[in-house]
């Protein structure tokens, strides 16, 4: 479901999941619903409800702090439900149920049910432990970006969880923002990943003030608002790995990682950053991608670069951007390039690939069309592959050293 409706999400949705969710949902006390209805209509009656409740809103007979309270339920019934649906892929299933397979009641909750299901029934019933695993996934599809470095410091450290530390922590943070206009208050989550053991701190700091367009009760309106800046750490004891995501550059990170030697684990800290490693994307500038050993036994028929970014030698300002068609059976990006671009001496001493798509073609079933998928990497040592599911991750890795690129 590439557009998310709360109607059509709700349909995927079983009696029992979608009672437990409405019962304990905030928007429950204004819905009339006979729960006594086929179950293979309920989902069309809730929705059929909440679309009353929304129509409700133009009476003039609301005052308008019961108006008020109503569209904010509402915001809240149509955000959860939106919650559910991006939670509801195989990478973030696996969380939830890593999570919780300790807890024997919610491990016999979760047979039998979907991926849609799971997501609502935890959102509903272990609202910290799906909300730990969002705040993770969401880091987690940020590493390798401009703002996520890496470091090194002592392993064995104790964070500590008391709430005062903690929101003095995410006051010191907040206080570098001062700069641009924010800063004047924050809040910190504390997720402990049971998974690998490690510590991972989430902190909203006040942005400056950003004006918003958007419709309230079908009225254009324009409103001022502060957007939260996000910042986030994630400790491991084990290995003394931390990794941090700040904006602001190099000087923020190390900002930032002292205050949490300081207010987190109550002692100096010493970070070593650890570089990325890099990508040697000009290994792919060859034209066909033949691997330099099996990637069959990955399943893997074949790899064409959807799209390419070149700069030319000695021109690092400049960025030259191709794009190739999706078909499989067209000239790829490099293919276009080649016959494209006006080089100097050779394609190869004239052009750096700095950027690109590639897209990963598996073996075709007995029926149907060949599955794939696809991710982007940089020179830099960036890269979307964290992004893909569990299953395709180690096969865009094994690609990538098939080519030679790492």
């Amino acid at each position: 479901m590439k557009i998310f409706t709360s109607r059509h999400f709700l349909l995927h949705i079983s009696m029992p999941t979608l009672q437990e969710f409405t019962q304990t949902h905030v928007l429950s006390p204004r819905l009339a619903i006979d729960w006594t209805t086929l179950p293979e209509s309920l989902s069309e009656t809730v929705s059929d409800a909440v679309d009353a409740l929304e129509a409700s809103l133009s009476s003039a007979d609301l005052s308008p702090s019961e108006r008020e309270a109503r569209e904010q339920d509402l915001f809240h019934w149509h955000d959860d439900l939106r919650r559910a649906h991006l939670m509801s892929n195989g990478l973030a299933i696996t969380e939830l149920r890593v999570a919780v397979s300790k807890d024997g009641d919610a491990t016999v909750a979760l047979e039998n049910r979907d991926d849609r299901e799971i997501a609502l029934w935890m959102l509903a019933m272990r609202d910290k432990v799906f909300r730990d695993a969002e705040l993770h996934l969401a880091f987690q599809a940020r590493t390798n970006g401009k703002y996520w470095k890496k470091f090194c410091i002592q392993p064995g450290l104790s964070p500590t969880r008391d709430r005062t530390e903690l929101e003095a922590f995410s006051t010191e943070v907040g206080n570098l923002y001062k700069k641009s206009g924010g800063g004047k208050s924050s809040h910190v989550e504390v997720i402990d990943r049971c998974a690998d053991g490690s510590i991972q701190l989430a902190i909203y700091v006040e942005g400056p003030i950003t004006a918003l367009a958007h419709f309230s009760q079908k009225a254009f309106k324009r409103m001022t608002t502060r957007v939260a800046l996000e910042t986030a750490i994630v400790y491991h004891p084990s290995t003394g790995v931390v990794e941090t995501i700040v904006k602001g550059g190099a000087k923020n990170h190390e900002a930032v990682l002292a205050l949490f030697g300081t207010h987190v684990v109550k002692q100096a800290i010493t970070p070593t950053e650890i570089k990325k490693q890099r990508f040697n994307l000009n290994a792919l500038r060859d034209g066909m991608l033949e691997p330099f050993e099996d990637w069959s036994v990955h399943g893997v028929e074949k790899v064409r670069l959807r799209r390419a970014q070149f700069t030319p030698m000695g021109q690092t300002t400049i960025g030259l951007h191709v794009e190739a068609s999706p078909e499989k059976e067209d000239d790829d990006a490099i293919k276009i390039a080649l016959n494209s671009l006006k080089c100097d001496r050779a394609f190869t001493s004239s052009f750096n690939m700095t950027g690109a798509s590639v897209i990963v073609y598996m073996a075709a079933p007995a029926e149907g069309k060949s599955p794939h998928f696809s991710f982007n990497v940089y020179s830099s040592g960036s890269s979307t592959i964290k992004n893909l599911s569990e299953k395709n991750q180690p096969i865009a890795n094994a690609v990538l050293s098939a080519l030679d690129v790492i």
